[in-house]
């Protein structure tokens, strides 16, 4: 049986988590990119238990288009999260602890 790379469940009103849990597939990959595309909440990526630099790969695959978003878990590279200016983004940024995650989110 596969696991699938990625769960998303709600954590409060208008925030969802996203914890990365397995390599991506092909699939996985259009999947989340059609959740990124629909969703128009604020989301927190959970990479506990990831690897950073397995992650920053899809983090800067999927920074255009992802929601506000913060994210803790795993390190990570801050160039990862750097897009041209050129782009409508929404703020995506990393935190040591989901605490400090989920508050900065919360005041967004």
């Amino acid at each position: 049986m596969m696991m699938t790379a990625f769960t998303i469940t709600p954590v409060e009103k208008g925030i969802m988590r996203c914890r990365h849990t397995a390599e991506f597939s092909h699939d996985e990959v259009q999947s989340l990119a059609d959740f990124f595309y629909d969703y128009g909440g604020k989301l927190l990526i959970d990479l506990s238990g990831s690897s950073g630099e397995e992650c920053s790969k899809h983090i800067k695959l999927f920074r255009p288009m992802m929601p506000t978003t913060a994210i803790f878990g795993a390190k990570i590279d801050p160039a990862v999260l750097e897009i041209p200016n050129s782009y409508y983004t929404r703020e995506v940024r990393y935190f040591e602890t989901e605490e400090e995650a989920l508050a900065w989110l919360r005041d967004q």
